[in-house]
């Protein structure tokens, strides 16, 4: 049973399950947690379940993959078992009837080709899942993405471009885009991933691979921000400078492919600039983060090996917040902040005086405590492997202040106690439509332990500074992704859509409503997915 509890400033009062699974080379024993909470739920929707659908869950298909046999390891950590699927699901619950369009999620699906099995979570083959919502009803389909670093490796039967933790397997960096995917104005779907060249157009409908996103500008680069900002009127994205350390700041306006530099960043340390996974904007305002955390430039062009895959940690050259005004590209802010490592940025604000000057920027993040070892942590065999300990790395919501009235220091804090997810944060979400405004609420993914892995959905209260969770044993959720209510006028007023991989190997969909974050409706697939990244709602036209 899921477990719906709003956590207690003391803690969790933690028990732990044993599941036993096999390997090819070892016999392991993976164990979930199984937490004692407070209960803040009514009831259980399964107990009146109402089926949406006609048509039955298909029959589950015979594996593709030759890793599967047996029960190896967790189906979040297994590649899908087959390239491509679609069905309507049957609905345990209620779907509500508002909820019209389609969710997206990307991520990477398939972890071996040949012989070879990928070494981290990150370099797996991206798998597009759709989740359609119409009239109550679900339908359900995923896509192998056809990049050229897919498509090569089929051919050949073996991988010929280098992803993120196989240095020496291809002369070439990938364009594998299994990180995000994103609508843009003009209703275009892109998947991207940390490669420019790795941005790739999808139909949202049948999951096809349309073709490469060729940028028009002559701007070049590598590497660009993997979650681009984008709203109906603009995108806006980061692209770091190897040869010089800094950001370019750039602009895509809807219906086209032309980027637009609003202006640069110069990095404050070195000797590259610091990893822009992601960054967060306001009304106003631009924020680059430059993290201790930077590229390496010698693996990236000449494939030479760091023990942090494509990074390295320069805790001496320190980290640093700038803040660039979206109008006039300059540079209003740029403060030194104690050490920090994140991944993804939440939402940013503008505080303002009494006569309304903007006199700080407050930036929020899921921080990870200025440990690197998260990374390591994401190695597939460490997520396999998983036997009870308590191993995944604290986190917390990192909230920084940027003073801008000329002050040389800004301020990293907890924006509230990490006890309260679990000591665990990290892929969230916002609404929308609080974007770069001061908001109260945040999506995410927590932590009940013991655990190797965030393993809870929780809704992060900022004002109230406290959290709710949901959880169920042995269950791996994928982001949180929320979807506001049309015609809401409060903040949380939509549902939460999750995709959860479960321990026995099954998976399903999931809607929490984004206000009581209490489950309202469950869609089983007819076999488990792995464990998925980031998605984008597209809306019913």
């Amino acid at each position: 049973m899921a477990s719906l509890a709003f956590s207690s400033s003391i803690g969790l009062s933690i028990t732990s399950s044993n599941a036993m699974v096999s390997d090819k080379y070892e016999s392991r024993r993976e164990g979930f947690s199984l937490g004692k909470t407070t209960s803040a739920r009514k009831r259980d929707p399964r107990d009146s379940m109402v089926t949406k659908v006609a048509t039955q869950a298909p029959t589950m298909f015979p594996s593709l993959d030759k890793e599967l046999a047996g029960d190896r390891n967790h189906v979040a950590w297994t590649s899908v078992r087959q390239e491509r699927y679609e069905g309507e699901l049957a609905v345990q619950g209620e779907i509500p009837l508002w909820l019209s369009g389609t969710y997206l999620r990307n991520g990477p699906g398939m972890w071996h080709i040949g012989d070879y099995n990928f070494r981290h979570l990150f370099d797996g083959y991206a798998t597009l899942v759709r989740l359609h919502f119409e009239n109550g009803r679900l339908i359900a389909g995923h896509r192998q993405i056809e990049s050229e670093a897919y498509k090569a490796a089929k051919k050949n039967n073996r991988l010929c471009y280098r992803e993120l933790a196989n240095l020496f397997s291809g002369a070439s960096l990938t364009d594998n885009a299994n990180t995000g995917v994103v609508k843009l104005g003009d209703g275009r779907v892109v998947c991207l991933t940390e490669t420019q060249k790795g941005s790739i157009v999808v139909d949202p409908n049948t999951l096809d691979t349309v073709g490469k996103f060729e940028y028009s500008d002559s701007l070049g680069g590598l590497i660009h921000s993997a979650h681009p900002i984008v709203t109906d009127t603009e995108f806006l994205t980061l692209l770091p400078d190897l040869f010089k350390p800094g950001y370019l700041v750039v602009r895509m306006e809807p219906g086209s492919n032309e980027r637009k530099v609003i202006g640069r960043v110069d990095c404050r340390g070195g000797p590259a600039p610091g990893w822009v996974h992601s960054f967060p904007v306001t009304e106003h305002y631009v924020i680059v983060p430059e993290m201790p955390l930077r590229y390496c430039a010698q693996n990236l062009l000449r494939a030479e090996p760091t023990p942090l895959y494509k990074f390295e940690w320069h805790p001496d050259s320190k980290g640093f917040m700038h803040v660039m005004c979206k109008a006039s590209g300059k540079i209003v802010g740029s403060v030194e902040v104690p050490l920090f490592v994140t991944f993804h940025f939440i939402n940013a604000y503008e505080e303002k005086d009494e006569d309304g000057r903007v006199t700080a920027v407050v930036a929020d993040c899921c921080e990870h405590n200025a440990d690197t070892t998260i990374l390591e942590k994401l190695r597939l065999q460490n997520l396999r492997s998983f036997m009870g300990e308590d191993v995944l790395p604290d986190a917390r919501v990192g909230r920084f202040i940027i003073p801008l009235d000329g002050s040389p220091y800004g301020k990293l804090e907890a924006a509230l106690d990490p006890e309260q997810h679990g000591k665990g944060m990290d892929m969230c979400s916002i609404n929308p439509a609080y974007l770069g405004k001061k908001y109260r609420y945040a999506y995410a993914c927590g932590a009940q332990r013991p655990c190797n892995f965030p393993n809870t959905l929780t809704k992060i209260d900022l004002l109230e500074k406290k959290a709710k969770n949901w959880h169920e044993e042995g269950a791996v959720p994928s982001e949180p992704f929320f979807v506001a209510r049309p015609g809401a006028t409060e903040e949380d007023d939509g549902v939460v859509i999750s995709m959860i991989s479960e321990k026995n190997g099954d998976g399903f969909a999931l809607l929490l409503d984004g206000s009581t974050f209490e489950e309202i409706a469950r869609a089983k697939f007819p076999y488990g997915l792995p464990y998925g990244l980031h998605g984008c709602w597209v809306p019913k036209k």
